[in-house]
């Protein structure tokens, strides 16, 4: 706006005040009534949804190479608190703070976190601090047969398993995305999701160099739903890393997958995963990448209780041309060795056999267990790496309250020809308000 027609304004504005005043009595409220707007305005906002919650977890890391001279240990809380408001004309708001804070021990190491960069330490990823984790406008409407929900600002965002973008929910700071994200809901079990991704929040934390990288990304993803039988998706992942030191982790990634249960009876089901991707260099990305990964789970369901085996393959070629997800927690073993895709020598890529078993634990009620066993080699030509078993238990304390809830991880490597024997387990409990 220039400065002539900034001072007509100002001047149309001062003649209305003055003609305003001379009807006083019509256009000043009263007392009473702006009483009434305030106490109208917060009887709306207590209509909105307060959410918290707590989690408390030790977590101890021993791996057995040159380079990790000290077991790590991470005593740390994390607290959420956030409030969304009542929906007006289909729009609402959201904001969540979280925080990490030590609580005795912190000799664990973040190398791009200057002030937990700790050689000789195993790293676990859980930086102190506090930050806005969600804070978003989201306008939803709804017809017959569709629904649609357009979000603008910070929000947690996780596609299918979290294989290529995910949330990192066990980690004490979660992952969110500032972002313009739409999700369509459409008739025949269809729905579609779209989002601009401007910036993503990584679970390293706002202090490390790593951890909130620019981007001008895409996500596409198609989905079909035919309920008790099977969820398909269509999906793509486009990432464009604006800054120099991420142009290597710039890739389009465009995939199908094709899931279960497929319910057979009342008690009975058949659970079955099958997936496919491949990934190729994007944006400012200098490497040629050409990348595919391959995803089959097979295994039944019975009253809780379900066994699978499956295979992933993450497909590499050389130390620069192979599969990455640097948007996902990590997958293949709950000792985290294999976040990133390895390359030993003339050896790139991965291979990750497995079986499970989950399910209830006997007569104490809310009680589960998971166990998982891997068999893992390069993807290239099949050398062994080791192998890994993780146990897991979790117990919803139902007795006291269906929110309080209280579990352990544990997991040990095996080495062969890729890093060393490793131990890695935790303990926590949490409570959501």
């Amino acid at each position: 706006m220039t400065r002539p027609t900034s001072l007509a304004v100002a001047v149309l504005f001062l003649t209305r005040g003055l003609l305003a005043a001379e009807k006083e009595a019509l256009t000043v409220p009263t007392d009473s009534e702006h009483r009434t707007a305030v106490s109208e305005a917060v009887s709306f906002l207590k209509e909105g949804r307060l959410s918290a919650s707590a989690r408390y977890r030790y977590e101890v890391f021993d791996r057995d190479e040159p380079a990790f001279t000290h077991t790590a240990q991470a005593s740390t809380m994390r607290l959420a608190a956030g409030y969304e408001t009542p929906m007006l004309y289909g729009f609402s708001a959201f904001g969540e703070f979280e925080g990490v804070y030590a609580l005795g021990i912190e000799d664990y190491s973040i190398p791009t976190v200057p002030s937990l960069n700790k050689p000789g330490f195993p790293a676990i990823l859980d930086p102190l601090g506090s930050e806005l984790n969600q804070g978003w406008v989201r306008w939803q409407w709804a017809g017959d047969d569709v629904r649609a929900v357009l979000t603008l600002g910070r929000l947690e965002i996780m596609l299918n398993d979290g294989r290529f973008l995910s949330v990192s929910y066990w980690r004490q700071n979660h992952e969110s995305c500032d972002t313009a994200h739409l999700n369509l809901d459409l008739p025949l079990g269809f729905g579609l999701t779209y989002a601009y991704l401007d910036r993503v929040h990584r679970v390293m934390g706002e202090d490390a160099s790593d951890g909130q990288p620019t981007m001008n990304s895409h996500l596409y993803d198609v989905r079909w739903k035919q309920k008790d039988v099977v969820n398909v998706s269509a999906y793509g992942v486009l990432l464009d890393f604006q800054q120099s030191q991420f142009y290597t982790s710039s890739t389009r990634t465009l995939g199908v997958r094709g899931e279960g249960p497929w319910k057979l009876d009342a008690d009975w089901a058949l659970c079955y995963t099958a997936e496919f991707a491949n990934q190729r260099n994007f944006g400012e990305n200098p490497n040629y990448v050409d990348a595919n990964y391959w995803l089959g789970e097979l295994g039944f369901a019975f009253k809780g209780h379900s066994v699978k085996g499956g295979v992933a393959w993450l497909g590499g070629r050389s130390v620069t041309d192979k599969l990455s997800s640097p948007l996902a927690h990590p997958f293949n073993g709950r000792t985290e060795l294999f976040a990133l895709t390895p390359s030993i020598g003339n050896s790139h890529g991965l291979e990750a056999e497995y079986v499970s078993a989950s399910g209830p634990v006997g007569p104490v009620d809310g009680l589960t267990y998971t166990v998982t066993f891997y068999d893992y080699h390069s993807a290239n030509d099949r050398i062994h790496y080791g192998n890994e078993l993780d146990i897991g238990m979790i117990w919803k304390v139902k007795p006291v309250s269906e929110k309080l809830e209280v579990g352990f991880r544990f997991s040990k490597y095996w080495a062969d020809t890729l890093f060393g024997a490793t131990l890695r387990g935790a303990v926590y409990t949490s409570y959501t308000f």
